[in-house]
């Protein structure tokens, strides 16, 4: 028995907006400008996802064509016309590749690895033929902290110390508070402890366990 853990595909934003790749820079700005976003999909005529293009390669271009960008920001330059190259550049000539890709089934804590390590606001989510079916931003795996203290106790208590650890209620309490769970009770052995800590750690949504957990055997010692 497991727990079961949401997916990238619980918590993706499934409308996605994307771009193709023969669309223009000023298109391009225009895009993240509106929907408020830090970069979008490049994707073929297919949906297939082929490239990324972010505020940073926009002002990556800019820079390496002499726009003074060292004290300019975002704002400003997504209100600007960029008139004297915005009409040629296209999301092939911006946009990075190959561009890291998760998939709907892969773990949240996954897809957080994936956004730390590279560095990233948003991953591109596809399927297996690498059709966009959605993105997931940092936002979105932050999400799953905001679950309901009740809703973390009841699987605390039903699905690892019931189901798992054949405990029952009158034998270990759990409360729960902003994500902090308290545990209180006794076990059998002291090794029993770290299991059990161990378990409602991987609870989605749990920030930190603390507890003040009994022990009749200690079977630690060698």
């Amino acid at each position: 028995m497991s727990l079961v853990h949401k997916t990238v595909g619980d918590v993706m934003t499934r409308d996605v907006i994307a771009v193709g790749a023969d669309t223009p820079f000023r298109e391009i700005v225009r895009t993240l400008a509106v929907y408020r976003f830090s970069g979008v999909p490049v994707v073929d005529r297919q949906r297939r996802v082929i490239g990324m293009v972010t505020e940073a390669d926009l002002l990556g271009r800019q820079a390496r064509a002499g726009g003074a960008v060292g004290s300019a920001t975002w704002h400003l330059l997504r209100h600007r016309a960029f008139s004297r190259r915005g009409t040629t550049l296209t999301a092939a000539d911006l946009m990075s590749t190959p561009v890291e890709t998760t998939a709907p089934d892969a773990r949240l804590s996954a897809a957080a690895v994936m956004l730390a390590r590279y560095g990233v606001k948003r991953v591109p989510v596809v399927d297996p033929d690498g059709v966009l079916v959605g993105v997931i931003s940092r936002r979105d795996v932050l999400s799953v902290y905001l679950r309901p203290d009740a809703d973390l106790a009841a699987e605390i208590q039903s699905e690892v110390l019931q189901k798992m650890m054949s405990l029952a209620p009158s034998q270990m309490s759990v409360e729960v508070d902003n994500g902090i769970v308290t545990l209180c009770g006794k076990v059998k052995r002291q090794s029993q402890i770290d299991i059990i800590t161990s378990l409602v750690s991987a609870v989605d949504g749990v920030i930190d366990v603390r507890g003040d957990i009994a022990a009749e055997i200690d079977d630690t010692e060698r």
